[in-house]
């Protein structure tokens, strides 16, 4: 499962749920505004952006920012 980490007004973790969304692939979203702790962990992997992009809540293969080559990838390894 895909987890969105993304915070309110941000137009990158918008479009990034909106392609998903289009594309018709499920993913948890985190509200990094709520959940600050999740935003330390997000840091401390060394992400400055968001949304960044986790695969099963791992940061090894996760991405940050609306990356439609990586969102493109992962449709097509589904």
């Amino acid at each position: 499962m895909l987890t969105v980490y993304s915070k309110p007004n941000c137009i990158q973790c918008e479009m990034t749920k909106m392609w998903l969304n289009r594309n018709k692939i499920k993913y948890e979203t985190v509200d990094v505004s709520e959940h600050p702790e999740k935003l330390e962990e997000i840091k401390l992997n060394g992400f400055q952006q968001l949304p960044v992009v986790a695969l099963d809540d791992h940061f090894e293969n996760a991405w940050s920012g609306f990356n439609l080559d990586r969102l493109e990838e992962f449709k097509e390894s589904r």
